[in-house]
């Protein structure tokens, strides 16, 4: 047996893998690559052979070369075929008659319909989390009570603010009121003061001016009794009335008070509860929360929708599975996902011409690994014949390759 048919059959090459296939090198870089592998028995005259070392690692070089070439065929060899059926089945299904022809049509519009509604709907730009949406389907019945209960606490909390305000503003305006009162009974006080200094100073002057004088006084001394009645009764007026008023201000300060702590009691529970409420939901206020809901209800819309359009779409796809079975295609699992193929010509038509390129580039692929591996076999089957006495050790080194 030849040596190039022993290393074939050891390593598994058959010569009846690829009798559809021709070697074919049009292309400039591919005639470079040919080149290329060409100067490796030039290469080989620079090497040493009777080094172990180097010749170990140059039939190792040429042994991992046709393990490659050898993988990127049988992987390039599995596309071309998927390619070739790809191809058949187009014609195949150019072939049906009209009648079956149409139907495949029928089907394939049906899907095509459902990827275009699927395609036309609008899903919602800014969705929640997945645990907020999860929360809100939990708590789905709850919601619309829950959200008004917590505006209702919201709005009271706010009017009871707006008390607290209102019954601070009045303790103020009271507060204000009590200083002023206390002010006129201080008022009243120096009047009265200023009164009897007053009446004491001028009775001592009409003693003096009636004792040393002997100037008649009577009239001075009415006068004096009048003005200073006069005076003293005012000052005990303005003195009563600001005192009277200042209590009745402290009585009205502490009952602005005592409401006032009332209110923020309420104010304090109230916004306890909404605090509680706010964080076992998750949210700021209210309005976060609607949010949420609504963005919740777009979500669920929309799944809804994904659900109704995946259930259609598997039973579309499934009825037209079926009928290109039933019609002897080779892969309709292929075609069932590129329907506008079944049904436009013009679409059938840029399909077949990319499978037909893609067939031609496989090819192409195949040609140039199965020319790789043939020219590593021969370069290995010439180190086996120009060396003799290293063609029990090259054998081995190449079956560990299997």
């Amino acid at each position: 047996m030849k040596i190039l048919n022993w290393l074939k059959d050891i390593l598994g090459f058959g010569e009846d893998d690829f009798d559809d296939i021709e070697i074919n090198f049009a292309s400039e870089s591919t005639e470079s690559l040919m080149e290329s592998l060409a100067k490796a028995s030039r290469r080989r005259r620079t090497l040493n052979m009777n080094d172990k070392a180097q010749r170990e690692q140059y039939v190792r070089e040429y042994c991992d070369m046709m393990a490659v070439a050898s993988k990127d065929v049988d992987a390039q060899k599995v596309e071309y075929q998927q390619v070739t059926q790809r191809l058949a089945d187009l014609e195949e299904i150019e072939k049906l008659p009209l009648a079956d022809k149409s139907q495949v049509r029928i089907r394939a519009n049906r899907v095509i319909k459902i990827e275009q509604e699927d395609s036309n709907y609008t899903r919602p730009t800014k969705k929640i989390t997945e645990s907020q949406y999860r929360e809100m389907e939990r708590l789905a019945k709850d919601i619309p009570s829950i959200l008004a209960k917590m505006k209702e606490d919201e709005d009271y909390q706010m009017a009871v603010r707006r008390d607290l305000n209102l019954l601070e503003g009045e303790k103020g305006a009271v507060a204000y009121q009590r200083k002023e009162e206390r002010s006129k009974a201080h008022t009243a006080k120096n009047i009265a003061f200023v009164a009897i200094f007053g009446a004491v100073m001028a009775a001592a002057l009409m003693f003096v001016l009636n004792q040393a004088m002997h100037v008649d006084v009577e009239m001075g001394w009415i006068i004096l009794a009048g003005a200073f009645a006069v005076l003293l009764t005012s000052s005990f007026v303005m003195y009563q009335n600001a005192q009277t008023e200042i209590a009745r201000a402290n009585r009205r300060l502490n009952k602005a008070i005592s409401v006032q702590n009332t209110v923020k009691i309420k104010y304090v529970n109230i916004t306890n509860v909404l605090d509680y409420n706010y964080a076992k939901y998750g949210v700021m206020n209210s309005h976060e929360l609607a949010y949420i809901w609504d963005k919740y209800a777009e979500e669920k819309k929309a799944r809804e929708h994904d659900s109704d359009i995946s259930q259609r779409m598997d039973e579309a796809r499934s009825e037209l599975y079926r009928l290109l079975k039933h019609y002897h295609i080779n892969d309709p699992s292929v075609w069932i996902y590129q329907p506008g193929v079944l049904v436009y010509e013009e679409e059938a038509k840029d399909i077949r011409k990319q499978l037909i390129i893609q067939r031609q580039r496989l090819k192409k692929g195949i040609d140039f690994e199965i020319y790789n591996l043939e020219t590593a076999k021969k370069e290995l089957e010439a180190l086996v014949r120009e060396y003799p006495k290293y063609a029990e050790e090259i054998i081995n080194i190449v079956g560990e390759y299997e």
